[in-house]
């Protein structure tokens, strides 16, 4: 009798044990989910990163760094907890990112722009028709492996299309003709939150400085930072490179500077304000 008694204490232990810690990790797991999808639905002009591969990772980490809100989705769960790990309280959804479904919980109709990333070139064309459909105003820039889906990509609705293969060998021949060229961008691209970014400003409509000069803005002496490019808000203007001061800024003119994040807050309350 105490045999038998001391080996069912045992099996219901072992019992109440086990089910304690699948049901504690499964709950866990749901309040997680849930404290992740109502932080979504309050999100607006955010990003939407679709797909957490080798290309994804690292458009998750410049936007993690960046400061900018973002939804990442993923259908593996290795890569969710992979990018937990790396990138503490990012907001990961698990599922297909061609769902509409996933697209409408990730508030895709209220972002800024997506990123489509995915390991399959069909997969990507697929989700930019669906995101197009979805909001027709998003910026969608999409992987391509295949440049013949180049063309196909634009017109599914992708504002841009960016070729792993096709940048990795610019770049090879970058660092052969210029190498102190592709040293200079690369030390700016994978500094950390405090390092210099090449960024850019639209002017916006009822801004104080609309109208004006590049001279009269005093941009260097509020910002401390030089315009390197401009872009006029003209249809089919092109880029004029290190712009005269007399340039005028009018609303929708594009401006291109090399600025760290705390001149970027201060050329954008000069505008905004």
């Amino acid at each position: 009798m105490f045999l038998m008694l001391a080996g069912m204490g045992l099996v219901l232990y072992s019992i109440s044990t086990i089910t304690s810690y699948v049901l504690e990790g499964h709950i866990g797991e749901l309040f997680l989910a849930q404290a992740l999808r109502r932080r979504v639905a309050r999100m607006k002009d955010h990003y939407i990163i679709c797909g957490a591969g080798e290309t994804g990772i690292h458009v998750i980490s410049e936007m993690y760094h960046a400061k900018h809100d973002f939804v990442v989705l993923e259908a593996d769960t290795a890569k969710r907890d992979k990018i937990r790990a790396m990138f503490p309280d990012c907001c990961v959804l698990v599922g297909d990112a061609t769902s509409d479904k996933l697209l409408e919980e990730a508030k895709i109709e209220s972002a800024s722009g997506l990123v489509a990333a995915l390991s399959n070139d069909k997969d990507n064309l697929f989700l930019t028709i669906s995101a197009r459909m979805l909001n027709r105003k998003l910026k969608i820039v999409s992987k391509a492996i295949d440049l013949t889906l180049v063309g196909k990509l634009k017109t599914a609705g992708a504002d841009y299309v960016v070729s792993p293969n096709f940048i990795g060998g610019m770049r090879m021949a970058s660092e052969i003709l210029r190498p102190h060229v592709v040293t200079f961008l690369d030390r700016m691209l994978r500094g950390k939150d405090k390092s210099a970014r090449v960024e850019e400003l639209v002017v916006p409509k009822d801004s104080p400085l609309c109208g004006k000069s590049l001279e009269e803005a005093r941009i260097y002496e509020e910002c401390g930072l030089y315009i390197m490019a401009l872009k006029p808000s003209d249809e089919g203007a092109d880029y004029l490179y290190n712009p005269p001061l007399e340039t005028r800024l009018n609303e929708g003119t594009i401006l291109l500077f090399i600025a760290d994040m705390n001149q970027q807050k201060k050329i954008h309350n000069m505008f905004v304000t």
